[in-house]
């Protein structure tokens, strides 16, 4: 399916990666496809730059694959306003790609570092989501 195609099968999707490269599109996609993966976090600044589409509970949303062509939909069923040091063990073991709130902690400290946003106390955007389509790969 094309993202045109996506985009016309639901109107108002916003479109996000999971990740900053094709690799960790690809490990996070397939972490969301193994159903392992049913949570992830915005940073506020993102949604304020308008790099982000700010999350809304039952919107669906395509995620893009390594290349940019659709791989999910999801809907959001559950948001949390939070910051990188609040951070409960729960919400980051939701997310599947750490065992531990320490390891998401070390390596969502990596990512907002290569972008160049790390702080502490940054606002964060906490999303329980569901499936809705998967387009294969």
């Amino acid at each position: 399916m094309t993202l045109d195609e996506a985009m016309k099968k639901y109107p108002g999707a916003a479109t996000f990666s999971f990740g900053d490269s094709p690799a960790l599109i690809a490990e996070l996609t397939g972490l969301v496809r193994l159903g392992h993966k049913r949570a992830t976090c915005t940073a506020v600044i993102d949604i304020e730059a308008g790099r982000e589409a700010k999350p809304k509970i039952g919107r669906r949303d395509i995620a893009l694959g390594p290349y940019g062509a659709p791989a999910l939909v999801i809907e959001t069923k559950e948001l949390v306003n939070t910051t990188w040091a609040q951070m409960t063990e729960e919400m980051a073991l939701a997310e599947g790609e750490d065992e531990t709130l320490e390891g998401w902690r070390a390596g969502h400290r990596r990512y907002y570092s290569r972008q160049g946003i790390f702080a502490e106390d940054m606002a964060l955007i906490w999303e329980r989501f569901d499936v809705i389509e998967d387009f294969g790969g």
